[in-house]
């Protein structure tokens, strides 16, 4: 189990250096989903040459190891799905499909209510027939396809692995309203300017990376209650640029060495200097 239990936490670690918001990236979901099939493909190849020493070894890795990687590969792969096929309508119209999806998720949950009980119970009763491989596994009917690799499934483990992905599809979506719903306010408090042109941002996506973020932090928009991923569609919108992955970009604005403000910095300066020439 120790090479298992390795495997299980490398991948954690990597999965959690992805930041929530990053999610919205396709090219990062197809990464993760990417990194869970090949963990999963390990896991599958290290039970298969090494296999359990003990039934209470095979009821763990069943029951609170493979789910946590089967678990997050159902929910990357919904989400990716999901930014995909997601309707380019208005904001009330996209919270009434994120509200249906939830919808769906929760009838589900409900024909599964009994070892969704069970699971989140923390039962063991019946554990040494839903997370041990052979013949006396029940419930197959409803996993036919799950038993197709008879040797690295049981019953019951692809159950706990959609338990898994429902809890994190449930948090993710209630980011997503969340997010509209800030959308709305700020739409609906603000009419913006008839623009008769399209205006370009001529200097870095860097520069205005950290602009944004300097605006954020003074609470100069919203009293600062406002999310970043607004802010940069806002930013997007107004200047007609793409700022892709502002998260990472503002870590190398933290990481340079010397002077990290160097954009505020020339602002500042280039101010001064249109101030002293005009008092001239």
């Amino acid at each position: 189990m120790d090479k298992i239990n390795t495997l299980v936490d490398e991948y954690q670690i990597k999965i959690i250096n992805f930041h929530q918001d990053n999610l919205n990236e396709i090219a990062n979901l197809r990464l993760l989903i990417n990194l869970s099939s090949e963990y999963l493909q390990l896991l599958r190849l290290s039970v298969r040459q090494r296999g359990f020493i003990s039934e209470s070894d095979e009821i763990s890795f069943f029951k609170n190891l493979k789910p946590i990687v089967s678990g997050h590969l159902k929910y990357f792969s919904h989400v990716h799905t999901y930014l995909m096929n997601r309707p380019k309508v208005s904001i009330s119209r996209q919270r009434k499909y994120i509200h249906l999806i939830l919808d769906k998720f929760e009838a589900h949950k409900s024909s599964e209510l009994e070892f969704v009980k069970y699971y989140r119970h923390k039962s063991t009763r019946y554990d040494h027939i839903y997370f041990v491989r052979g013949l006396n596994s029940i419930d197959i009917t409803n996993n036919i396809n799950h038993f197709i690799d008879p040797e690295f499934s049981t019953s019951h483990d692809d159950k706990v692995a959609k338990i898994m992905a429902y809890d994190l599809l449930v948090t993710y979506y209630k980011n997503e309203l969340i997010k509209l719903k800030s959308q709305k306010r700020i739409s609906s408090r603000h009419t913006p300017p008839l623009l008769t042109q399209t205006f370009s941002w001529t200097a870095s996506k860097t520069d205005l990376v950290e602009l944004m973020y300097a605006i954020n932090a003074t609470g100069a928009v919203q009293n600062g209650n406002i999310d970043l991923k607004v802010l940069a569609e806002i930013c997007e919108s107004l200047f007609n640029i793409k700022l892709g992955n502002f998260y990472k970009t503002y870590g190398e604005i933290k990481a340079r060495e010397g002077a990290r403000t160097k954009f505020l910095d020339s602002l500042r300066l280039s101010l001064i200097k249109k101030m002293d020439e005009d008092n001239n």
